[in-house]
């Protein structure tokens, strides 16, 4: 149009630069998902030392976890995909890729019917076809809250009666663990009593965790009691308070040789504590679960002989893990909250590799961020005092800390004062020792 300024355009051609714009938005939103789409299906989340894709998007695009999970999934639906010999797929979502490949929906829309789809009950299933295409063609005219008002109209008309009641309700309480792909699926059964016990010993652990800057928690409901069940079982074996197993309290065994931990290559095996083969880990499971100060592990030389159990140089004593919690506050990769308390002592030069067990060669850094440090090019060092991070070269941004726990470390505004370390006293007094 000519205009460089906004404020000199007549209405109308504002009006229809504000529709070009979002057909823009629409349109990259499909080359996003392509993109998506590739780094999932090359697995560059392992590759990369993250868990899973799912936190390589986070890091990369600067985005949530939900919002990483929703583009993935997204992408699975909404894009062609192609077998191992190259022949293509079509998409899950079929009308909503036509939807998205003209640039006529927004991803919104997408997360919109997706959701709806997501709670059709199994036994109408026969009427999912039909009421996707009612839902991408509701979304080329209405916005995304129309669309999910529309479907929950819907979904109440196909089902009326409501969800279906459960035939031959269990009545003892059970629990199962069953290997499942690289992971063990969770099942079983409460009475309410028995869940009632439960969701009260999760509830504080589950709660929702604000970033410092008001962002909401990612995680699902799911996702929250999950991390806090884990949450409470690793505070149970800290704290030595359950019962005793063949003369010993429970506890978590890695067995792996010593040169799997020197050359990161190979694997270790991981026990549960009542004997029970967990099954394989990678070498750098090994090595993160060897900076843990909490668990022991038995290291072997090449003839299975016990080389080395809770090695003393490793385990990081009382005073020092205090010095720490007050160093680092929690957690030190940057934007995480995990508190101290939760957090394991990571080794920056590994003990496996000649590193010493001392404050300027710890670092604080909660389960998730021990393992992607371990699995990552992702590197830290202590500068200045501190944990510094120093992110792999498709990451934007340079090395960088976690104020999150010590915003005292915020550089100010005053020249020649850069970070103000080791202020506090009493921190001072427990380095010197």
């Amino acid at each position: 149009m000519g205009v460089t300024k906004w404020w000199q355009a007549a209405d109308v051609e504002l009006l229809h630069a504000l529709g070009e714009m979002q057909a823009r938005l629409n349109s990259d939103y499909r080359e996003m998902l392509k993109l998506v789409r590739e780094v999932d299906s090359r697995k560059l989340g392992g590759k990369e030392g993250f868990v899973d894709e799912v936190r390589l998007l986070e890091c990369a695009q600067n985005i949530t976890r939900q919002t990483a999970k929703e583009r993935l999934a997204a992408a699975q639906d909404v894009l062609c995909g192609r077998t191992l010999s190259g022949e293509p797929v079509p998409a899950a979502l079929p009308e909503t890729a036509k939807a998205v490949a003209e640039a006529a929906i927004s991803a919104e829309h997408v997360t919109a019917i997706r959701r709806i789809l997501a709670s059709l009950p199994a036994h109408l299933n026969q009427h999912r076809s039909e009421l996707e295409a009612d839902l991408a063609g509701w979304a080329r005219t209405f916005d995304p809250a129309a669309v999910r008002t529309l479907g929950r109209r819907r979904l109440e008309f196909l089902d009326p009666d409501g969800p279906k009641p459960r035939d031959n309700d269990p009545t003892r309480t059970r629990l199962s663990l069953t290997e499942q792909g690289t992971g063990w699926a969770l099942g079983g059964w409460l009475d309410t009593e028995a869940a009632a016990t439960l969701r009260t010993a999760l509830s504080p652990l589950a709660a929702p965790a604000p970033a410092a800057d008001g962002t909401p928690d990612p995680r699902s409901v799911a996702e929250r009691q999950g991390d806090a069940l884990v949450g409470l079982a690793r505070r149970m074996l800290d704290v030595g308070i359950l019962p005793t197993e063949g003369g010993e309290r429970p506890h978590l065994i890695v067995t792996v040789p010593l040169t799997v931990l020197e050359n990161r290559l190979g694997n270790g095996l991981l026990d549960f504590g009542a004997g029970t083969l967990a099954g394989a880990i990678a070498a750098e499971d090994a090595r993160r679960l060897a900076c843990d100060a909490h668990l022991a592990c038995i290291v072997i030389g090449g003839k299975s002989e016990p080389l080395d159990i809770g090695r003393a140089s490793r385990t990081v004593p009382r005073w020092m893990r205090r010095a720490l919690a007050q160093r680092d506050g929690g957690c030190t990769f940057p934007g995480c909250e995990v508190p101290a308390q939760w957090a394991d002592a990571h080794h920056i030069i590994h003990w496996a590799d000649g590193g010493v067990t001392a404050l300027h060669n710890l670092c604080l850094l909660c389960p998730r961020h021990h393992t992607l440090i371990h699995q990552s090019e992702w590197e830290v060092t202590i500068t200045d005092g501190f944990p510094l991070f120093h992110q792999p070269a498709w990451v934007p941004g340079g090395p960088r800390r976690n104020h999150l726990h010590r915003p005292d470390l915020l550089p100010t505004a005053e020249p020649g004062i850069g970070h103000r370390a080791c202020s506090d006293p009493s921190l001072q007094t427990i380095l010197r020792r």
